[in-house]
């Protein structure tokens, strides 16, 4: 007895159906996407190279320092003063090298801040240099992450080599006397940065 329907058979020779021009706008958007994902991810959890091969830190730690005197240097802050880091001897200065592309930078910089106002009377200066960016990105971060200690671009190039900065964020400490006493690797805490600084402060001599 005939079935009434019968199987459905495939052609060997036919073609896979093409996509059309809205479907294939919808996978390119979903790739992009996920491309886009992939690279944030990567760029906060496991770093990255910024200009120069300048490497993004995402996870802080103590590096080591030797004791010497803070290579001096002259800037213009981003509010038109000159900066000249021979200055402050006297006051305890965090400095700080940080980049608008740089995201641990972004999530560090209300620590900074917070120390600005609380140590300021106490005679610690936080200073940031700008290091490898574009200026009028690095002026937005400021306003955006509402920054208000004092700030000044690299224009030298040099001073993070002078430093041996290895990547951003990087934080150094500078006792009264001038000289490099504490470094920091990554974006800094408010406890840890509070230690270092502590350090300092009750034995200003070192």
């Amino acid at each position: 007895m005939t079935s009434d329907t019968s199987e459905a058979r495939v052609d060997p020779t036919s073609h896979p159906r093409r996509l059309s021009p809205p479907e294939i706008a919808i996978a390119v958007t979903g790739i992009s996407a996920l491309v886009a994902l992939i690279i944030v991810i990567a760029l906060v959890m496991r770093g990255s190279t910024g200009p120069n091969g300048l490497g993004v830190i995402s996870t802080g730690q103590a590096g080591s320092v030797k004791l010497r005197p803070a290579p001096d240097f002259s800037l213009t802050s981003f509010d038109g003063q000159r900066v000249r880091l021979s200055d402050f001897r006297g006051r305890v200065v965090i400095l700080n090298f940080w980049a608008s592309w740089c995201p641990p930078c972004r999530i560090e910089a209300p620590v900074l801040q917070r120390a600005a106002d609380r140590l300021h009377d106490r005679e610690v200066t936080v200073l940031g240099i700008d290091v490898w960016d574009d200026i009028s990105a690095a002026a937005q971060f400021l306003n955006e992450v509402g920054v208000t200690y004092l700030n000044a671009e690299d224009t030298t190039r040099e001073i993070p080599v002078e430093y041996g900065v290895t990547g951003l964020p990087e934080t150094f400490i500078i006792n009264p006397r001038g000289v490099l006493v504490a470094r920091w690797i990554g974006p800094i805490t408010d406890v840890a940065l509070d230690k270092l600084v502590a350090a300092h402060l009750l034995t200003p001599s070192t």
